[in-house]
């Protein structure tokens, strides 16, 4: 049975590495194949993994099937659903979740349920279960794609949501009257909100005690998940794997107590495992059953019946088992973080558990001896979480609380034993609204301590550079060795162990982050939507060329910028060009000053700290030469004419055959002719398009002498302007230049060396799973 169990898990996994959906056809004779290799040699994990890939292929269909209904290009249109998320207008959300019924004159399958995100400022009242009309400006959720930083096209994949829009405007339909206490149109956990969210009115903590009670995180500010992702509670602040398994430790317990002062019934005997599980579902249910609930309700289930059953199977099984179902009822699931944090921890605890982390039984059993050991017990699982949770934390998160176990050590026992019981009690005495007030007020007060010391935490997050982790993991397989062989026995392992970790560069060869042993130079077109953000690259050295824009809590450098660099070694800038002022291109200047801090800073208006980015102007670095272009004279404040056009060359570093690269900013085409008529040799091989390919830009007289052999522009999918212009994009592709797009190809990057020049088109070549193409058609 494990080799089928997991050679369907693993065939469902390899999902992630498909770059097409393939045909029916090919599972069939895959099939056969199989069964031939299955009847001469008996290796049945061929069979099973096949099978895993055949539920994988379906899952896919259907999803692809839903996303091909809403349109391609973003457009009006009709639509019919039920409000999927819980809303209240006390707490200001502008986002929810619709399941659609019908899109346009389209009847949806029950089978096969279409989600989206919308986006409505809303001015009339919405609640979960109503049937609303709406006329939605809708697309396909598509993402920018880059080395590094948030996915949100995996996102939404991984939360099954088949498309994002703007609701223009919307009437609400006659729904169906929900049985239940009460008859209603929305639904009873609606009702239940709306409730809670009256009586905690004027309680400090209320969103917090809103996501542990329900999973409803709307309340929660930018602000507080800042707060919670410094201190490394982020999973204790909303409903997951751990609150479910306090469910069952409360059901179990008072199934215990109940079975204790009764009768000897025989009905009574599995009393405690029942309670358990019903109060798993009943928490599961507020929550709305989310991904991460329904997993850990799933498992839990799992070892209920075993236990029932009196079969004993080894934790590592019954999680294989768990992991498996998961992914027969999801295949999709893979896409979403939650899944591998949890199954991720589960297995760190029990790894833990078989490798001698217990409590220490031996000696006089006083009290304070049992609290000691309890305590160092609790020390022991944090450290041994956060270490070999390291890895999947980093590739998800790119980093990790260095607080973590400290805060944990205090909230995780703090939060579980007396938070949520009294939230628990709060929503189960609802029907007696004093005594519910007076619990919520209890649960409030109890968060003062943990958050307060989650503030003194603030600042904790550690974003790992990818140079730093050949150490982290070095030290988390020198700390696996500890546990499991004897020190005195293998000393010589130890030691070198020890050395390769310490010299881990001089292990692999220090040359590799040799400036000069590395003669090639990169220039890296950021996906970033509307604006502009370019590193230069050599070895392990960065210039950047415009920051891109801002937005109310962040900004592009906080999204992609820093997170590129730290995922390829690099934590600050040796310099800073900016074009000119406009927010798209110089947006994020706080961001990059403070958190990336740049050697040097140039830009082509007078700002403080800021050296001139002025016709004349050229340096020298790392043997790639700077050539400042335009403009001809300093402003105050530089708007799209006076952009600081640079022209970078590799002449010093490869003189017989040396490649030079424009970047252009966001000149007009008066600009364009005064550049012209002064530099009329100028002819780069790779050209950043003027002003995103706008029409007021790359005119017939700016490429007359040019034959440039990429033209690179920087745009948004779905740009709220008619960018780039179709007319421009002719010009370049007449001139015999490859048009690369960030809008279609996702962040850009160019490898120069000594004349030859590779293009690496992420969204095609990196990251080219089935559901790019299906998300970008």
């Amino acid at each position: 049975m494990n080799q089928a169990v997991a050679g369907i898990a693993l065939g469902i996994l390899s999902l992630h590495f498909w770059p097409l959906i393939p045909d029916y056809i090919w599972f069939i004779t895959a099939l056969m194949i199989g069964g031939v290799v299955l009847y001469l040699s008996r290796l049945r994990l061929l069979i099973w993994v096949v099978i895993g890939a055949f539920v994988a292929k379906i899952g896919a269909t259907f999803y692809a099937d839903a996303v091909r209904l809403i349109p391609n290009e973003r457009e009006n249109i009709t639509i019919v659903g039920e409000v999927s998320s819980l809303i209240n207008q006390n707490i200001p959300a502008s986002r929810f979740d619709f399941t659609l019924s019908s899109i346009g004159q389209h009847e949806l399958p029950v089978y096969n349920p279409l989600r989206v995100r919308l986006e409505w400022p809303r001015t009339v009242e919405m609640k979960q279960g109503e049937r609303w009309e709406l006329e939605v400006r809708l697309r396909r959720p598509y993402g920018r794609v880059n080395h590094a930083g948030f996915d949100a096209e995996r996102y939404f994949l991984g939360n099954q949501l088949h498309g994002k829009g703007t609701v223009l405007s919307g009437r609400k339909l006659p729904s169906p009257i929900r049985s239940g206490p009460v008859l209603s149109e929305i639904t009873s956990r609606q009702r239940l909100l709306d409730r809670v969210v009256a009586l905690t009115e004027n309680l400090t903590n209320r969103s917090y005690l809103l996501a542990l009670g329900f999973g409803f995180r709307d309340g929660l500010s930018d602000k507080d998940w800042l707060l919670l992702r410094d201190s490394g509670l982020s999973h204790l602040m909303a409903i997951s794997g751990l609150h479910i398994g306090l469910a069952v430790v409360c059901g179990w317990w008072l199934g215990s107590q109940i079975r204790g002062i009764g009768p000897e019934w025989d009905c009574l005997l599995w009393l405690p495992l029942w309670l358990g599980l019903l109060f798993a579902l009943g928490y599961a249910w507020l929550a709305g059953f989310s991904l991460p609930t329904q997993r850990a309700l799933l498992m839990s289930t799992m070892v209920m019946v075993l236990i029932r059953c009196r079969v004993h199977w080894p934790g590592w099984q019954i999680l294989l088992l768990a992991l498996m179902v998961c992914l027969i009822l999801n295949p999709l699931g893979s896409y979403s973080a939650g899944l591998w944090l949890s199954f991720s921890a589960v297995f760190v605890l029990y790894i833990a558990s078989v490798s001698g982390v217990r409590a220490d039984t031996g000696g006089e059993a006083t009290w304070l001896r049992n609290w000691s050991n309890k305590l160092k017990l609790l020390v022991m699982v944090q450290l041994v979480l956060m270490g070999m949770m390291l890895p999947v934390q980093w590739l998800w998160f790119g980093g990790v609380s260095v607080a973590a176990v400290v805060v944990n050590l205090f909230a995780v026992p703090w939060v579980s034993f007396l938070t949520v019981p009294l939230v628990l009690a709060a929503i189960a005495s609802l029907w007696l609204p004093s005594l519910s007030a007076w619990l919520w007020w209890l649960a409030d007060l109890s968060l003062f301590p943990v958050l307060r010391l989650a503030e003194l935490a603030s600042g904790s997050w550690w974003r790992i550079s990818v140079y730093w982790l050949p150490y982290l993991f070095g030290v988390l397989v020198l700390a696996i060795l500890l546990w499991f062989l004897p020190v005195r026995t293998f000393k010589a392992l130890y030691a070198g162990a020890a050395l390769v970790i310490v010299n881990w560069h001089g292990a692999l060869g220090l040359l590799d982050h040799d400036v000069e042993s590395k003669p090639g130079w990169q220039v890296e077109m950021l996906d970033v939507g509307h604006g502009l953000a370019v590193l230069i690259r050599r070895g392990e050295f960065t210039v950047l060329y415009d920051t891109g824009n801002r937005w109310e809590q962040g900004s592009v450098v906080t999204a992609v910028i820093e997170p590129v660099m730290l995922a390829t070694g690099r934590n600050r800038l040796d310099g800073l060009i900016l074009s000119h002022a406009d927010s798209d291109h110089a947006g994020g200047l706080v961001d990059v000053i403070t958190r990336l801090k740049p050697g040097w800073k140039r830009s082509s208006d007078r700002r403080a700290g800021f050296m001139p980015c002025l016709r004349g102007e050229q340096w020298q670095w790392l043997q790639l030469d700077f050539r400042v272009l335009w403009p001809p004279r300093l402003v105050e404040r530089a708007a799209n004419p006076h952009s600081c056009v640079i022209e970078i060359s590799d002449r010093t570093l490869s003189p017989d055959n040396p490649t030079s690269v424009l970047l252009t900013g966001d000149i007009d085409a008066i600009s364009e002719l005064l550049l012209a008529n002064l530099e009329p040799g100028l002819n780069p091989e790779v050209l950043l398009v003027p002003h995103h390919g706008s029409n007021s830009s790359s005119t017939a007289t700016w490429l007359a002498k040019m034959t440039p052999a990429y033209a690179l522009v920087s745009v948004a999918r779905y740009s709220p302007w008619p960018l780039p212009s179709a007319a421009v994009r002719q010009r370049y592709v007449d001139k015999g230049a490859v048009w690369l797009s960030t809008a279609r190809s996702g962040q850009v990057s160019v490898s120069i060396y000594n004349g030859d020049i590779d293009i690496l088109r992420y969204r095609q070549e990196v990251k080219n799973s089935w559901y790019r193409a299906l998300f970008n058609e």
